[in-house]
């Protein structure tokens, strides 16, 4: 076991503030546009999937109480996944081809799922139709849930002074904004000319062919060369020689499984953080998965939804952008207070979403005005709910041993996964006995949970690691 593991992540001292914004060169900007690109990917063939909702309800081939279903059982093989797959991913020889691996598994099963509803149709195959979009489904999930602590790994890899990376980790997190944006944008009209099914396979093709270029053109890191400075030919020299000493070192065993999650759950810092991303979770999950039911329960189209959740993301873009500058500029690599801030701000909003959606209950005060409210709304909580989102995986890494990274990581959003998996058929009941306006109240709730689990953090920097 290493050394660390054998002490607290504690941090000794805060960092001094940065000043000016670090440049990656250019082997870091090709790592990182192939990643941020591997994320998009993997967004157009997860948020395809309730954007297809209403059609495939209309076609008898999945109920809304199935679609709740689906959801849950999505969530909860994502966080199974999670939970144990950080161990691999720490011991993945090379993670940058493990992404592409992840990304063929989501394409595919997505792909797999188009012919599910293809050839199992009618009322007496539903059961059957149930079972195998909800194990196609999940296996989407499981290669995502791999898919980003292999990413994260790859970043840390080219990336690896911790007053710097902050900003560049909220710049590689908004790819998941992008990809946000994009589904709702593509699919409606996509769904409208084609039909449902373009909404499935189109994607997924495409994401196939993403992961096959990745698995070629990726490096999971700079080789120990690369990091030497070199300074003429006795610098190169210097160099050299200084990575072959590294290379004949000896490396120390990798921690086991048991030993790693006793030591994760013995620090108070990592428990919180991890509980922090349950309410998180249930208040992203709730918009991204159902918006496109609750509007057309209020009235509204599956373009009017699409463009308030395309809102949503855009708000998360610009709010992940802020949160990496301000806890790299203004907290001096403090992540905890950005997450406590930003998560006190998404309970007024949550609340005013109600108020939105009655807007045009009256008779005579809808249409526009209640579609800029409703996009006000949307963009506001994006804007106020992604910084959290993105910086607990930052921080679940940076408080723990380099050498245990991924599972860190794995294990914070896997417990983030119980807020996930509520936001799917417990929600969906809950909404059916009290309308589904009440998610604004219950969204309202989770914000304030999460700012008192972030609260304790608000002092805490990145863990001072030995370089292996």
């Amino acid at each position: 076991m290493h050394d660390d593991l054998h002490h607290a992540a504690l941090p000794p001292s805060r960092p001094p503030p940065t000043k000016t914004m670090y440049w990656p060169n250019a082997r870091q900007f090709s790592a990182l546009r192939w990643i941020y690109v591997a994320y998009v990917m993997c967004y157009l063939v997860r948020k395809n999937y309730p954007m297809v909702l209403p059609s495939l309800a209309a076609a008898q081939l999945l109920s809304t109480s199935q679609a709740g279903v689906v959801s849950s059982i999505f969530e909860v093989a994502v966080g199974v996944v999670k939970f144990f797959c950080g161990v691999f991913v720490d011991r993945s020889p090379s993670p940058g081809l493990l992404l592409a691996k992840c990304l063929a598994v989501a394409g595919g099963s997505c792909l797999a799922m188009q012919l599910v509803f293809w050839t199992l149709t009618g009322e007496d195959a539903s059961s059957l139709r149930l079972g195998a979009v909800a194990a196609l489904w999940s296996a989407n999930g499981a290669g995502q849930a791999v898919a980003w602590p292999a990413l994260a790994r790859v970043f840390l890899a080219w990336f690896p002074d911790p007053a710097t990376r902050g900003t560049w980790y909220s710049i590689l997190a908004t790819n998941q904004n992008l990809g946000g944006v994009l589904a709702p944008m593509v699919y409606p009209p996509l769904i409208a000319r084609f039909g449902w099914e373009a909404a499935l396979g189109a994607p997924a093709l495409l994401v196939l062919l993403y992961s096959g270029a990745m698995a070629l053109g990726l490096r999971s890191g700079p080789e120990p060369a690369e990091e030497q400075p070199a300074a003429g030919a006795a610098g190169a020299g210097a160099g050299a020689a200084a990575a072959a000493a590294a290379a004949a070192k000896p490396k120390p065993p990798k921690p086991g499984i048991l030993e790693t999650f006793r030591f994760l759950f013995a620090q108070r810092s990592f428990v919180l953080l991890s509980l922090a991303y349950v309410p998180v979770m249930l208040l992203r999950q709730s918009l991204i998965n159902w918006t496109a039911v609750i509007f057309d329960g209020a009235g509204l189209s599956l373009f009017q939804a699409g463009t308030c959740v395309s809102a949503l993301e855009f708000g998360g873009f610009l709010g992940g952008l802020s949160a990496g500058y301000l806890s790299d500029n203004l907290f001096g690599g403090r992540r905890g207070p950005v997450m406590a801030i930003f998560s006190v701000l998404c309970a007024p909003l949550s609340l005013a979403l109600p108020f939105a959606l009655q807007l045009g209950s009256g008779g005579g005060g809808g249409g526009a005005q209640q579609m800029l409210a409703l996009q006000a709304v949307f963009f506001a909580t994006g804007f106020a709910s992604f910084p959290p989102h993105s910086l607990i995986g930052l921080m679940s890494r940076e408080i723990t041993p380099t050498e245990i990274n991924s599972t860190a990581g794995c294990v914070a959003k896997a417990t983030g996964q119980l807020g996930a998996a509520a936001a799917g058929w417990p929600l969906q009941a809950w909404c059916a006995v009290h309308g589904w306006s009440t998610v604004g109240y219950v969204n309202a709730g989770a914000s304030l949970l999460a700012a008192a689990a972030f609260a304790p953090l608000w002092s805490l920097t990145a863990l001072k690691k030995k370089k292996a």
